[in-house]
């Protein structure tokens, strides 16, 4: 609450009216959020540097609520006083005849005894709710510094490295909910189309066992009378050999012009797409890609209208049957323009 923001300013008047309608926790946690520029709570390094300063009022009846005060200190910080973990109270470590004096005095606006426990009470309080937040997968996100579970999660799809974070055009954080699809160890075409999908936003056909020409090392082809000459052993007819293990095609399912020439290369999804397949497959499978588009989205080629050899640059295209849809450009997934 430390960001002036209308609806920031709003809760700050609320707290400060009613503070009683405030959990203690959610408190702390919705000021944390509110304050990106400073250390979260119970890691702060100075005084300066502390988003909310706790306490705890007196008191000896059991509570009805966890915060009972808040104030506005003169540097614009809040002042929050609870009656949640801390010396005070029947279940408080201070003894109840020593709570029942300093409630006493605490009612004849002698604050000094409560203020010397606020001392400890501000950082005990601090570190707890430091201790229940790091507990907490999504109260990591509400602050810009320190998600551990974040890099906890990466570490399975090798983001955990500083060096490695926020360097691709998928964002890493879109990634992230898709790490159980991505970590698996054997390589699944139903998974490889998910995560796809689900960060491209179309829809997605992987066809596999496309025949590849592999071809030979020198060293490895048959010469009469040298290596690779014994029949049925390592005698090779020819410079190269046919294989359907090696390559995949992914199709892509685009429904207009402009999202198909997105995905051609130079394309902005096409280097969604292309990061998306590396960090998956890596270098291990050959990839093409042949997007294809609604067939009555195609316009015969004009001079002049920028239309592009061999990408959509259709000449004269026939009158379309109602629901097809042409796939006519077929590349690698490793080149880079069109």
């Amino acid at each position: 609450m430390t960001d002036e923001g209308p609806k920031t300013s709003a809760r700050r008047k609320a707290l400060l009216a009613v503070p009683a309608d405030f959990g203690f926790l959610a408190l702390l946690r919705e000021l944390e959020r509110a304050s990106p520029d400073k250390p979260r709570i119970g890691r702060n390094q100075t005084l300066k540097q502390e988003v909310v300063r706790l306490g705890q009022e007196p008191f000896q009846a059991f509570p009805a609520s966890n915060v009972s005060q808040a104030n506005a200190r003169d540097d614009g910080r809040l002042r929050v006083r609870s009656h949640f973990l801390g010396y005070f109270g029947p279940q408080g470590a201070l003894p109840l005849n020593v709570t029942e004096e300093v409630v006493q005095w605490y009612n004849r606006r002698d604050e000094a005894f409560v203020r010397l426990a606020d001392i400890f009470t501000n950082r005990f309080q601090q570190l707890f709710f430091r201790a229940w937040s790091d507990s907490r997968g999504i109260t990591q996100y509400d602050h810009s510094g320190g998600d551990r579970f974040q890099t906890y999660v990466g570490a399975f799809v090798g983001l955990a490295s500083p060096a490695l974070k926020n360097r691709g055009v998928v964002r890493d954080m879109d990634r992230l909910p898709l790490v159980g699809l991505a970590m698996a160890r054997t390589k699944s075409p139903v998974r490889l189309r998910q995560i796809i999908e689900a960060l491209c936003h179309v829809k997605v056909t992987v066809e596999e066992n496309i025949p590849v020409w592999l071809p030979f090392e020198p060293s490895d082809r048959t010469r009469l009378g040298m290596a690779g000459s014994s029949l049925g052993r390592d005698c090779r007819l020819g410079s190269r050999v046919q294989s359907v293990n090696e390559k995949i095609r992914v199709g892509i399912r685009t429904e207009s012009l402009a999202e198909y020439q997105s995905f051609l290369p130079g394309g902005t999804n096409f280097a969604r797409l292309t990061e998306l397949l590396f960090c998956y497959l890596g270098h291990e499978t050959e990839v093409e890609i042949a997007p294809s588009l609604p067939a009555d989205q195609i316009k015969g080629v004009v001079l002049g209208k920028g239309a592009a050899l061999g990408w959509t640059g259709w000449i004269a295209p026939p009158k379309p049957e109602p629901g097809t849809y042409r796939s006519d450009a077929v590349f690698a997934s490793d080149r880079r323009t069109a």
